[in-house]
């Protein structure tokens, strides 16, 4: 009878291997303090997720002699996506306990072929109503900011800095014939390495909760570039194991800038806004 029974706990019960990983995977759950501790601290932190952004693009390409062109609504007037799925992707460095660098990569590519529905000029070419056109707009953002934080303890961090926020800017317009039976093309760009201010601060609110707001802004007269751009990210995290969470949060990004340069003379109002989902890992 004995022998019976022990045959049966054995096949019913792990075996102290796998007692020991059940046991360890209990404990990184019920051990959320430590996550957040190492959270806050990390030397090492990244984000891959998805952005579901709205957006909205207003431009302008003046061309030779004066010639003003038409603020052009891309969604609207050439039938761009107003909406998109995009992977996001930011690494942060902790080189000191007060400093930090931070990296942020986003790429956000649209094109479309549509009928014109009323004439618009660009870069000096003008297209008539019912010309068949192809658009596109392409922008590619990458700032990198240093961060030193000027108020730290293990529930909460204030930083300020510097940065350079480089957004590569493309739009262009082509006819490919239609009623008009116009065939032209015109595209402006623009790489914009802009000198930003960067805040950020981050709270936990509990033992394996935290939160945190990223803001970046520029607004001066740089070069051959004048206007505005502001960034604003929101995110709370939740961290069930020690070194890997997962974030919700909000993105809003906007440009209003003149652009006085060769390859675009002109301007761009351009937004792009939404919820970010990431997971998050830290070491």
């Amino acid at each position: 009878m004995h022998s019976i029974l022990t045959r049966h706990l054995h096949r019913v019960l792990p075996s102290p291997r796998a007692a020991a990983a059940i046991a360890a995977l209990a404990g990184a759950l019920t051990l959320p303090g430590q996550a957040l501790a190492q959270w806050t601290d990390a030397n090492f932190a990244f984000r891959v997720g998805g952005f579901f952004p709205q957006v909205d693009t207003k431009a302008r390409a003046d061309g030779n002699g004066g010639l003003i062109g038409s603020t052009i609504d891309f969604e609207t007037d050439l039938g761009l996506d107003d909406s998109k799925t995009l992977p996001v992707v930011d690494l942060d460095w902790r080189f000191a306990q007060h400093h930090r660098i931070t990296l942020n990569y986003l790429n956000l590519s649209r094109d479309a072929t549509g009928v014109l529905n009323a004439t618009i000029t660009w870069q000096g070419q003008v297209y008539p109503v019912s010309t068949t056109v192809h658009s596109e707009f392409d922008s590619r953002i990458l700032a990198v900011s240093y961060l030193y934080s000027f108020y730290h303890t293990p529930d909460t961090e204030l930083s300020a800095g510097i940065g350079i926020h480089h957004a590569s800017l493309k739009a262009s317009i082509s006819a490919v014939g239609g009623t008009t039976g116009l065939t032209a093309s015109r595209e402006g760009s623009v790489n914009a390495p802009l000198p930003i201010i960067t805040l950020r601060a981050t709270q936990k609110f509990g033992a394996n909760f935290g939160g945190e707001l990223r803001y970046q802004w520029f607004g001066i007269k740089y070069g051959d570039y004048d206007g505005s751009l502001n960034v604003f990210n929101a995110a709370v995290s939740y961290y069930p194991w020690k070194n890997w969470g997962i974030e919700a949060g909000y993105n809003l990004t906007k440009y209003d800038i003149k652009v006085s340069k060769e390859s675009w003379n002109g301007e761009a109002n351009y937004k792009f806004n939404g919820p970010v989902l990431s997971f998050v890992g830290s070491f």
